[in-house]
């Protein structure tokens, strides 16, 4: 069904993005829009209720190692229009600290909103009607750093027993950062009652 409401991962994103410009050069983005414009009433009719299902698992692939959606975490579904199209061209084109591709506010409420069904990213869509759709969610990885912690002082003396000087001991230790990373993909629905497997990823 459509939802009235920007998703809040979008909405996080787009936050996050907005800080990150704040502490950078003390100003936002500049969002570039679609020229296209956004037929309202023909993606409706795009959203309305059908009978297909598009399923599969969303997965990112690090360094050789699947990462999967986890429960409960969001994926989102668009139907393909024209303004969809040239946004996602936009994106390859703006995608820097200036300039950030965007949708309006009005466009990002068509979507279908689903949540997965377990840590191994599966996810399943129902109700839709035949046509083009992109799915599109954001599964995070681990990345080790390493980070140098004094653990201790080495202090030398002389053959009096006076202490000379003293200096710092210290070791590695290693902790994880999860990064989030976008995964995506086309997948088409071309008849009335169809089920269509298919597999997200980066």
């Amino acid at each position: 069904m459509m939802n009235k409401r920007i998703p809040k991962i979008l909405l996080v994103k787009m936050l996050l993005l907005s800080c990150s410009m704040m502490g950078y050069a003390q100003k936002t983005p500049e969002w570039v829009l679609p020229a296209t414009p956004f037929n309202e009433a023909e993606t409706a009719k795009l959203m309305e209720k059908g009978t297909a299902t598009i399923q599969g698992t969303a997965t990112l692939k690090k360094k050789g190692k699947d990462n999967f959606g986890v429960k409960g975490s969001q994926i989102l579904l668009f139907p393909v229009t024209p303004y969809f199209t040239e946004f996602l061209e936009l994106k390859k084109k703006f995608n820097s600290r200036k300039k950030q591709a965007s949708m309006s506010p009005v466009a990002f409420t068509y979507r279908v909103e689903g949540r997965f069904l377990d840590d191994k990213g599966t996810f399943q869509f129902t109700n839709l009607k035949p046509g083009k759709y992109y799915a599109i969610s954001w599964i995070a990885f681990a990345r080790q750093k390493t980070v140098a912690v004094q653990t201790g002082t080495s202090t030398s003396y002389n053959v009096y027993g006076y202490a000379l000087g003293s200096s710092p001991i210290y070791e590695d230790q290693h902790y994880d950062v999860f990064i989030e990373n976008e995964v995506h993909g086309f997948v088409e629905v071309k008849e009335a009652g169809a089920v269509v497997n298919v597999v997200v990823s980066n």
